[in-house]
């Protein structure tokens, strides 16, 4: 019955549309933002590079950076900007390659919209992080801080829970080829954070590097597995907010009103009430193309007691 669905077709990748008309991969669009943000931060302001003198007066770390030594009302605009913002192009290198690999790696697990949420919340907890270390020990953690990699060390923080045994090959000091297991690069992330954290505190003066925002993003992965996946990621803790469907665009007589709102919840079709063939065409295909596209932690309940009804119906 299912041999005939494009999305079962070998050689059909792409549902028979253009590549052009694919929608861009999660990695890609905030790879994409990064870059563009980049370019206009330079073109705006050439001081607001971390290594020019005049960074201080810039407007990047006056108004868009996190900074932690000023927090003022613009705190939660800030806590998003910073996470496009970058001090110079290394940096900008560094963080554009894990959200490439890194970001290719784990998409196909939890999905296009589930990775852009992972990163803008890894974001958050990396910047929480670095907010909390800056008021106990503002000498070694307060100042402007930009730059990605607290979306990053989330990403790494997801797949090397989800797949711990999973092998990769890393350069070394971009020389010496090494193969390690994801749960020993995690275990690995988490120490070098720590223990970075630590020799800030003793010596008293940082450098420059916002290892607490990375041990934020890193833990914040960690417990999107523990506790988020099953559930269905974070974006299906808004699955239970009620939906507003249009019903009729009609005038509804005596009332005067031009339109009717459900605020229930979409009724989920019955398999019983059509037959099988029309079943799989109008509610199951569908939810298969978002399964190949976005992955299975994309569905929602609805969409998961459909799918339900239909393997009892096969």
């Amino acid at each position: 019955m299912l041999d005939d669905r494009p999305y079962m077709r070998p050689g059909e990748p792409n549902f028979g549309s253009s590549p052009l008309k694919q929608p861009w991969a999660g990695w890609a669009i905030l790879l994409s933002l990064n870059v563009v943000v980049f370019i206009l931060q330079v073109l705006v302001d050439s001081n607001s590079l971390a290594q020019s003198s005049r960074f201080a007066n810039s407007i990047v770390a006056k108004y868009l950076a996190l900074d932690t030594a000023n927090i003022t009302w613009m705190l939660p605009l800030q806590l998003v900007t910073f996470q496009f913002l970058h001090g110079g192009v290394m940096h900008l290198l560094m963080n554009g390659l894990g959200l490439f690999f890194i970001g290719r790696a784990l998409e196909p697990a939890i999905g296009r919209r589930e990775i852009i949420a992972l990163y803008l919340m890894s974001g958050l907890a990396g910047g929480f992080f670095q907010l909390l270390f800056a008021v106990v020990f503002p000498d070694q953690f307060a100042g402007p801080m930009v730059g990605a990699s607290a979306g990053v060390f989330g990403f790494m923080g997801v797949l090397a829970r989800l797949f711990p045994q999973r092998e990769v090959y890393l350069l070394l000091f971009f020389v010496l080829p090494l193969r390690l297991k994801l749960n020993w690069i995690f275990w690995g992330s988490f120490a070098i954070a720590v223990l970075s954290i630590a020799v800030a505190i003793q010596t008293a003066a940082g450098d420059q590097v916002a290892h607490a925002a990375h041990l934020g993003g890193l833990l914040y992965g960690a417990f999107f597995v523990a506790a988020l996946l099953r559930r269905g990621g974070f974006l299906s803790l808004f699955s239970k907010i009620p939906k507003v469907r249009i019903v009729s665009d009609a005038a509804v007589p005596g009332k005067g009103a031009a339109k009717r709102r459900d605020w229930r919840r979409p009724k989920v079709v019955d398999a019983a009430e059509v037959s099988g063939e029309d079943f799989i065409s109008q509610e199951v295909d569908p939810i298969l193309d978002k399964i190949s596209k976005q992955g299975i932690h994309s569905l929602n309940e609805r969409e998961r007691k459909i799918l339900e009804k239909a393997r009892s119906k096969m």
